[in-house]
């Protein structure tokens, strides 16, 4: 009797813990998602001592780029310049209010010198960078979440809604969403990319985001030189929709792209060049690619392939994905590879359900 009373109590306590400290649940007519809470990430940025950016440290809020740049550099400049901390944005961030063309994640001694343990989260549904990105340069141990940064134009800055940059490591960009226009846009150029992953940057995970709109997606990787090539990155649980290409381009690294859902993709998706291998599993393709040869490569324009200038090819290995309207009758792995974690993928149908329900902005509870 006293064991099946602890056993109620036990159950009890986890029921009212529930509704009194908020742990998600997922509906049994929703599909189980791994790691259902969102406090830590999956893939690539678990690797390498792990991302936990400001957890446990020190609080501070921004209604403006000016602050937020302000509170980046005055840690940066303090006797505990890796002390954790957490900066929620509570406001829009523009050129207008800010003091440069971007936000700028770095140590104030220069690019040589890292900086580490810092989150910027957007609070509630109100954390925006209009027409501003963000710039990660020499960030180790660094968390983006709950933003939505969209329209940030070439003609005032690079262009990039977040650019990972200069030997930046575990690096966690996770439930935001990025987008300008593509529809009555001809120009291509008007803006770069929206998350892109550069010059030796490593242990990244890009989980739970809305990518829309857009012309050059993202890329990882933005030479063909190896002297320069990022690796270790992991994108699971994104929707990439109404996207012209580069979903993303990946030169040189280790990729994995896991229980994404892809949707009217115009041109072309996963664009695997100089040697990149990626392990493309269990996502769903809806209306991805043009289906016309691509005249450099001969590739046909789809979900996965080596497309455009580069003189050499990437290789895939594709397992589990699901394909609608989309040409895959010639697709067929060209590598073996698969990463060193193990990563617990729903099917692709389940993984578009989860991705239609919990990604974007206003699902974490920060």
């Amino acid at each position: 009797m006293m064991k099946k009373w602890v056993r109620q109590f036990f159950v009890l306590t986890f029921i009212i813990s529930i509704f009194v400290v908020g742990i998600p649940i997922v509906s049994a007519a929703t599909p189980s998602v791994q790691n259902a809470d969102f406090n830590t990430p999956l893939g690539y940025a678990s690797m390498n001592g792990g991302t936990t950016g400001g957890q446990g440290g020190r609080v501070e809020y921004a209604r403006t780029g000016s602050q937020l740049q302000q509170i980046i550099d005055n840690r940066s400049r303090s006797s505990n310049p890796d002390e954790p901390l957490t900066i929620y944005v509570t406001d829009t961030i523009t050129l207008q209010n800010s003091s440069m063309d971007k936000i700028e994640v770095k140590n104030h001694r220069g690019q040589a010198h890292p900086i580490r343990n810092i989150s910027i989260i957007g609070q509630g549904t109100s954390g925006e960078f209009d027409g501003i990105g963000l710039r990660l340069i020499n960030a180790h141990n660094v968390i983006v979440q709950n933003l939505n940064i969209h329209h940030v134009l070439t003609s005032s800055g690079e262009g990039t809604a977040i650019e990972v940059t200069e030997g930046s490591r575990n690096i966690w960009i996770d439930h935001n969403e990025f987008h300008s226009e593509i529809d009555g846009n001809n120009n291509r150029d008007l803006y770069d990319g929206l998350v892109d992953i550069k010059r030796n940057s490593e242990y990244i995970t890009v989980s739970w985001n809305k990518f829309e709109n857009h012309w050059k997606t993202m890329l990882v990787g933005h030479t063909d030189s190896s002297s320069l090539a990022p690796d270790k990155i992991t994108y699971h649980h994104n929707f990439f929709h109404n996207l012209n290409s580069r979903v993303p381009l990946i030169r040189f690294a280790d990729v994995h792209m896991v229980n994404n859902y892809f949707k009217d993709i115009r041109d072309s998706a996963i664009n695997s060049r100089m040697g990149a291998r990626v392990f493309v599993e269990n996502n769903y393709f809806d209306n991805v690619g043009s289906g016309q040869t691509d005249p450099t490569t001969g590739h046909i324009k789809t979900a996965v392939g080596w497309f455009y200038g580069s003189p050499q090819t990437g290789y895939w290995n594709l397992s589990g994905n699901q394909y609608v309207n989309t040409p895959n009758s010639h697709l067929t792995s060209t590598t073996n590879f698969v990463p060193s974690y193990h990563f617990n993928a729903q099917s692709a149908s389940d993984a578009k359900q989860a991705v239609e329900q919990y990604s974007g902005v206003g699902v974490v509870n920060r």
